[in-house]
């Protein structure tokens, strides 16, 4: 039976005062008692013996960027494109409608990477001259054209196998193209930047019975002759016949946003209101779709109401891709998503839910496309704000436990950036690509935690408030982060420039010494804090209003501790003793703290705070208290009873971290059967701690009986890590078994780390090739990777030619393990390869690798 902790430790001290009142026994030998021994449930403890923070990472490498400069407005832009799938080319004609913006211009520089520039055309058809030297094609008026006036300009172009832009995938014969960052230029002649706004049209061709996506409304779909025979020989032939999909994008936004998806897609339709609400998926895969997609319309309408500002666009598409390059792209009212991430089975729940995907995606059509980022040193306007519209979704659209949770993701995302390279969120310094920016891990986390903190510090009434003005004063227009404090000072009358120096224009967050002290005598404790953080030129003191709670038995009290200059303090009056106290509750303030506390007051917390984000920080700081009695029957209750999935995980895990006994195993074999499975793969990972017959019997049965391939894949890599040589044989019916994602074959690979080199070397090195699935070929890599003691130079020269790889992740892998693998002699390599590598990703892992292997 289960002896809660209170009776367990009356019992104890019942024991020590019957001892005290016997009859002096005779005096035994001195024995020094070596036993660990864990301090007092009720002991405070003292601050760590090292700070939070002892220094900031250095800031990312790159130049800096200034925003670019323009001559001219691009006020329509026309385009007619086919796709030659034979070549993998695309064939375009593009008419630009162009205006000078201050003075007159007698050229006009477009973007256009790599293409054949067939000819250009005036407005009334005369050839004018121009010069292109592969990235810029300057087209030369033949005449000033002054302020107030314009020109149409039309581009004939061919790019055969562009490099980035256009992507033919034979595979699923589907064509997508991405334009973000500045990627349109690929495959259509532009103005590619997303300070200047424009309309556009697209004719697209495409075989039947394809269907072609793009921006806007569907003004049409024409039906084109069929293709006559070339020669006798093939008049006997099946010859395709052709439809032009014409597209309107009638209110103006930038041309990265530019998109056309072709392929034989079915279309579930949907509305919000009146509008066009639609799943573009393959025809075997729509009741996926509708699972992936399905909560759309509801998003759109609580997004709406949220920012005071309907849906802004014609309609809203959203097209799965294969082998996509991200998880999605907001292409203004045609979202294109990886078709991994969107269509799963029904089994693959929670883990691949697909909603915060879907909201983030759909958050940019009003920050992103509505509103956009002037330059991309504050793109965290478009992608911190997506994220928080995707956060909101979490906590309105599912639980507020999942908004909680979401929130502190975000802050352990934003502290893990800044610890690993600090950098200020509006920040416009990057090496081979714009795209570096989106990669530090800042404008994602951070820039949605920065709006949690506004929302926080006003209240959702007036914060919408200030979001609506924002919104609608820079709809169809272009942004800075100073657009954004001006319009929150406008809306609430209040100063915006502390919040934003320190925590837009700063860099780093506060760390906090945190202590309490009771007064028995009045019944009131006083919390103070002292931040502890490095300050610099970009960090200094945060000025903050940090949320407290004490819970006693008589309820909860709260209270707001104002740090100002680095300190700040409260008291609070008490009806009893605390019995818990959080700072920071519900994770609003972006911030680390150091606040000991006693054992029994992180159990009373992990039971009684109604944030979930209490209790987890509960779980994983009981977790610490090695053998202590009262924290495992904490960890326990918790496991088995917790109403949050994330707190049962966090339970389990911190239940492995605290003992390695039989008690501690059982009651991890019992959680392994919770009804999440996000739950049962910490469990599964936790018992890699505890061998045993009870362990190796449950994990082999979670291998191959639990009903999420995760849990299974993650279980067998566990049941191999104990067992060794003797799963071979479970190992090999994974490998030969196909799985949605290859989650079991993959699962195989990885668990090859497990056994011994000379096994694993037998197996890995085949599933390097194309044959296999990305994730199989990665879980091969990683496993190498760990299996490659007095092996190095051979491994370096099995993934060297892996940087040639079609697949961009591959690369990227390959280009990361050969850094890993320290082999001076794939400089050569990786220097060869930087020179032809168009993907800035590739570029940057290349990088790291070469300075790596050079030191």
């Amino acid at each position: 039976m289960q002896i809660p902790a209170i009776l367990l430790l009356g019992a104890l001290a019942l024991a020590t005062a019957s001892c005290v009142a016997s009859p002096p026994a005779p005096a035994p030998v001195p024995v020094r008692d070596t036993t660990p021994r864990a301090p007092s449930p009720d002991s405070v403890g003292a601050f760590r013996d090292t700070p939070l923070v002892a220094a900031w990472g250095p800031l990312p490498p790159g130049t800096p960027h200034a925003e670019r400069a323009r001559s001219f407005d691009l006020q329509h832009q026309i385009v007619r494109v086919s796709f030659d799938w034979a070549r993998h080319a695309v064939i375009g004609q593009t008419a630009l409608h162009i205006a000078p913006l201050d003075s007159a211009i007698t050229s006009v520089a477009l973007d256009a990477v790599e293409m054949k520039i067939g000819s250009v055309r005036g407005a009334e058809g005369q050839k004018l001259k121009f010069d292109y030297d592969g990235q810029t094609l300057t087209i030369h008026l033949g005449r000033a054209l002054r302020p107030k006036q314009h020109i149409t300009l039309t581009v004939d172009y061919q790019t055969e196998k562009p490099k980035k832009g256009a992507y033919f995938i034979d595979r699923k014969h589907v064509l997508w193209t991405q334009g973000e960052t500045e990627d349109t230029r690929y495959w259509v002649p532009t103005f590619d930047y997303p300070s200047d706004k424009t309309t556009w049209e697209f004719y697209i061709r495409v075989q039947k019975p394809e269907r072609a996506l793009s921006n806007g409304k569907l003004a049409g779909v024409r039906d084109l002759p069929c293709k006559k025979p070339r020669t006798k020989k093939d008049a006997g032939a099946i010859t395709p016949c052709e439809a032009e999909y014409h597209w309107v994008q009638d209110k103006p936004a930038s041309t990265y946003l530019m998109t056309a998806v072709t392929g034989n897609f079915s279309v579930v339709n949907e509305l919000w209101e009146k509008t066009p609400v639609n799943y573009w998926t393959y025809p075997d895969s729509i009741a996926a779709a509708k699972r992936g997609f399905g909560q759309t319309p509801k998003m759109v309408e609580l997004f709406s109401k949220l920012t005071g500002v309907d849906y802004p666009w014609a309609k809203y598409d959203q097209v799965v891709a294969p082998d996509y390059i991200f998880g999605g792209m907001e292409n203004v009212s045609a979202t294109t998503q990886a078709d991994d991430d969107i269509l799963h089975p029904a089994w693959a729940e929670p883990e691949s839910n697909a909603e915060s995907l879907v909201s983030h995606e759909l958050g940019h059509q009003w920050y992103g496309d509505l509103v956009t980022t002037r330059g991309w040193g504050d793109v965290w306007l478009n992608e911190g704000f997506a994220t928080f519209m995707a956060q909101m979704w979490d906590e309105l659209g599912k639980s507020a436990d999942d908004g909680a949770y979401s929130r502190l993701q975000s802050h352990e995302e934003t502290i893990a950036a800044d610890l690993a390279a600090r950098r200020p969120i509006v920040f416009a310094s990057w090496d081979a690509n714009p795209l570096e920016l989106f990669f530090s891990g800042h404008i994602y986390p951070k820039g949605a935690a920065i709006l949690q903190m506004m929302r926080h510090q006003l209240g959702d009434k007036p914060f919408w408030s200030a979001m609506h003005r924002y919104t609608a004063e820079h709809a169809y227009g272009s942004v800075t982060s100073a657009d954004l404090e001006k319009a929150f000072a406008a809306e609430t009358h209040g100063d915006w420039s502390g919040f934003f120096k320190q925590w837009v224009y700063g860099a780093g967050f506060p760390t906090f010494r945190v202590r309490f002290d009771y007064d028995s005598s009045a019944k009131r404790v006083t919390i103070s804090a002292q931040e502890t953080q490095p300050r610099d030129a970009l960090t200094g003191f945060f000025d903050a209003d940090v949320d407290v709670e004490v819970l006693t038995e008589g309820g909860a009290r709260k209270e707001v501790v104002h740090v100002r200059d680095g300190k700040g303090s409260a008291t609070i009056a008490l009806p009893s003793r605390p019995r818990s106290i959080r700072w920071n509750k519900g994770k609003w303030l972006l911030e680390l703290s150091d606040f000991p506390r006693s054992t029994s007051m992180l159990a009373w917390q992990l039971e009684h705070d109604d944030d979930v984000t209490g209790r987890i920080e509960a779980a994983r700081l009981l977790g610490q208290r090695k053998n202590d009695t009262t924290a495992r029957v904490a960890l326990d209750s918790a496991v088995r009873r917790d109403k949050y999935w994330a707190v049962r995980a966090d339970a389990a895990r911190s239940l492995a971290q605290l003992s390695s006994d039989t008690l501690a195993r059982n009651i991890l074999l019992d959680a392994s059967g919770d009804r999440d499975p996000r739950v049962r793969r910490a469990v599964v990972a936790a018992l890699r701690g505890y061998p045993g017959t009870f362990t190796y019997t449950r994990l082999r049965v979670m291998a191959f009986a639990d009903v999420s391939w995760f849990v299974r894949s993650d279980a067998l890599a566990a049941y191999v890590k104990l067992t060794g040589e003797r799963s071979l044989p479970d190992i090999r019916s994974y490998l030969d078994r196909d799985s949605w994602l290859d989650l079991a074959r993959a699962g195989a690979l990885s668990a090859l780390q497990e056994v011994s080199q000379a096994t694993a070397w037998e197996i890995l090195p085949r599933y390097l090739t194309g044959l296999f699935s990305r994730r199989a070929r990665t879980a091969a890599i990683e496993s190498l990777i760990a299996q490659r003691k007095g092996k190095e130079a051979q491994l370096a020269k099995l993934l060297e030619p892996l940087l040639a790889d079609e697949d961009l992740f591959i690369r990227i892998t390959a280009a990361q393990s050969l850094g890993t693998i320290g082999e001076r002699s794939s400089v050569a390599a990786l220097e060869a390869r930087r020179k032809s590598e168009p993907e800035s990703r590739v570029v940057n892992a290349i990088d790291a690798a070469i300075s790596g292997l050079k030191k």
